[in-house]
């Protein structure tokens, strides 16, 4: 059965790590979920919104929207403040140009007073700073044989990655997992324009819900060689600090990759504890004269 959750046809996805973590992930069974207060890339999810936006950015911003709203009607205007909402559908219909004028002049009037922007931009600041401590961030990724990867994440080739299984029957999380879009262009949290956009929104939580989005699911172009995933969540209320270790099943970690310069302590303990997995497979990695990743089952 298929689970609802599920937002892809993916079977499984990868998590690098260190050896050290790689133990106490087969030791505990358990993933460690972070806030993006502790990521170790600047370039991430951002810590501040809106950074060197001032009111005045937003008033004209607004303005060119507004303009472009009534001049180029979308088709789906739901997400849109209802007032907004039947003023653009008017607009699809077709306007004498002098209604027209006036509608662009009320609505710039009524945007502004809707969201005064001043405030609502410190409020949506002030709840952003609020939220990013409790959120938390599953990363994932689609293959175990990125190199740069091998590198950056399984402390340069000793660590290890390990497979999970998305599977139906046990609503894994990682069934709901989402793939990180790499823009070349900023991303709407970064532009006065992409503010106007979120700040006609129909409502905070459309805003905010859609600020989550694009900061946990966006990453620059530069990036993309990873062909990240991510599943997001929040801190449970009995949490502290800025991670939560959630438990995964038994069933759902379907094979352990040692890295190729992997120290042969560390690879027998990782086989050590693989024999707490009913049906987990462990392989050797190395380093070909091709300059390829080959992978090696291990017995035992």
């Amino acid at each position: 059965m298929r689970s609802p959750y599920r937002k892809h046809e993916r079977q499984s996805f990868f998590k690098y790590m260190p050896e050290s973590t790689a133990k106490v992930v087969l030791a505990n069974r358990t993933l460690r979920w972070s806030s993006p207060n502790i990521f170790n890339d600047p370039f991430d999810v951002p810590r501040e919104i809106a950074f060197g936006l001032n009111p005045g950015d937003f008033v004209e911003a607004n303005s060119r929207r507004i303009a472009d709203l009534i001049n180029n009607p979308p088709e789906d205007t739901s997400r849109l403040p209802d007032k907004l909402c039947r003023i653009v559908e008017a607009a699809k219909r077709g306007l004498p140009a002098d209604v027209k004028s006036e509608m662009l002049q009320a609505l710039q009037e009524m945007s502004v007073s809707h969201r005064p922007p001043e405030d609502s931009m410190e409020g949506l600041r002030e709840t952003w700073r609020k939220l990013i401590p409790d959120y938390r961030i599953l990363c994932l990724t689609e293959s175990p044989s990125h190199i740069a990867m091998w590198y950056h994440y399984a402390c340069k080739y000793q660590g290890a990655v390990l497979e999970f299984r998305c599977i139906d029957e046990l609503d894994s999380p990682w069934l709901g997992a989402q793939p990180v879009t790499y823009m070349v262009e900023k991303p709407d949290l970064y532009t006065a324009d992409g503010w106007a956009k979120l700040m006609m929104m129909k409502t905070t939580a459309d805003t905010v819900s859609e600020m989550m989005n694009i900061a946990a699911y966006t990453k620059a172009a530069d990036w993309s060689y990873e062909k990240e995933w991510r599943v997001s969540s929040f801190k449970r209320e009995s949490d502290s600090g800025h991670y939560t270790d959630y438990t995964f099943n038994r069933k759902e970690l379907a094979a352990i990759y040692l890295g190729p310069l992997i120290s042969e302590p560390d690879a027998e303990e990782l086989v050590r504890l693989s024999r707490n997995y009913p049906s987990v497979s462990v392989l050797r990695v190395s380093i070909g004269f091709d300059r390829d990743l080959h992978f090696n089952p291990v017995s035992g």
